[in-house]
């Protein structure tokens, strides 16, 4: 266990997203996701799963809904005396932070936080990427190695060059040293793919952001990463599971489904180290006499009285009698009224589709549906 001496820090924006209405009113991390979680619980468990007790969140905007999904951080263990779960105001410190374009920007602005803990060793994450680890036996390599900066990657064999495009890509050595780091290149020619998910020195971590702020740099990847990469010693270390990453609707859409498959399932829930996410008190779902199931997942509160098809149903949703939903995911608390048919498509939360509507996408060009409209 990483004990200790090694704290978290949780970047909670993605900025190379297309998530259009699904981010209008919350952080990238704050997505809900396979029911019950949102996409922040699997980066933030891994953390506490390792041992560490010490964590910053730190958010950028639309945050009241992340703030509110992990409160005190009693559900992981985090409401501590000592060290425990901070939420990071964003930018404080930059006396241009309104022009801020970067995740070096929110880093700075933290970087209070990081001088006044005790910590030797950053795990510095993103929030968005969806998969079960412990930071151990990275952490272990990083300082077997003499590593500065370690990068946590996973190989991706199915994914196309298109589907790359947008994800940190990585050249590595025999010996693990990366030689060659891509992001955003039209054609990548390799597969391992950064999981945004890095072990760096806590004084080198404060000594490169203050060297990329007297130099009006912005960019981790780019300015830090990149631009040091023949000068400092970078190593990768390969995750062999399941990695599941969100940066659009397509993805989103598509790795919501991906929590259909038992192997997924298995390696994200059933292993010994546990995902935990809010807890929320309420009645087992209800069916109707009428209601058929058929390969999907139903959270708790839910009423179910039609047909659900191959979908994920968040918390207290409604599904009235003679409605279909069909590849869908349908979020907390929203109500399908009677004879509705949803067929691939992302309703957000509080949705109220009326009577007899029909709300039908393609599974390549999912429907999305804003938070609290009414159909």
């Amino acid at each position: 266990m990483m004990q200790k001496n090694t704290l978290g820090i949780i970047l909670t924006e993605e900025r190379d997203t297309n998530l259009g209405v699904l981010t209008e009113k919350r952080a990238v991390s704050a997505l809900p996701i396979a029911g019950r979680y949102r996409l922040i619980d699997f980066v933030l468990s891994n953390m506490v799963n390792s041992g560490i007790i010490n964590v910053g969140v730190a958010p950028e905007y639309n945050y009241s809904s992340l703030m509110d999904h992990l409160g005190s951080g009693k559900e992981w263990d985090l409401n501590r005396k000592n060290c425990g779960l901070y939420i990071l105001p964003p930018y404080i410190g930059r006396e241009y932070i309104s022009k801020a374009s970067g995740d070096v920007d929110v880093l700075y602005g933290v970087s209070g936080f990081l001088r006044s803990s005790a910590q030797e060793y950053v795990v510095l994450a993103e929030g968005h990427t969806i998969y079960n680890s412990t930071f151990n036996d990275a952490l272990k390599c990083h300082i077997d190695k003499g590593a500065d900066i370690t990068i946590i990657y996973n190989e991706e064999n199915e994914l196309t060059p298109s589907e790359l495009m947008p994800y940190t890509i990585l050249e590595v050595d025999d010996d693990g040293m990366v030689t060659d780091i891509m992001k955003n290149h039209p054609h990548p020619t390799g597969n391992k793919v950064s999981l945004d998910t890095f072990i760096i020195e806590k004084t080198l971590l404060l000594s490169l952001i203050d060297n990329c702020v007297a130099h009006g740099e912005h960019d981790w990847v780019k300015d830090v990463l990149v631009k040091n990469l023949g000068r400092l010693k970078v190593y990768g270390h390969k995750f062999e599971g399941c990695a599941l990453r969100v940066n659009s609707v397509e993805s989103y859409y598509k790795n919501n489904m991906r929590f259909l498959e038992s192997d997924v399932r298995k390696e994200m829930f059933m292993s010994d180290n546990r995902i935990y996410t809010k807890i929320k008190d309420q009645v087992p779902a209800r069916y109707g006499d009428d209601a058929k199931m058929v390969d999907s997942m139903v959270a708790d509160g839910c009423t179910i009285e039609g047909r659900v098809e191959n979908s994920i149903i968040f918390r207290a949703v409604h599904i009235g009698k003679g409605a279909v939903v069909r590849n869908s995911i349908i979020m907390q608390n929203t109500v399908i009224e009677d004879n509705c048919v949803v067929e691939n498509a992302v309703l957000d939360k509080a949705v109220i589709l009326r009577r007899g509507k029909k709300v039908i996408g393609q599974p390549s060009y999912p429907f999305v549906i804003a938070k609290g409209s009414v159909v």
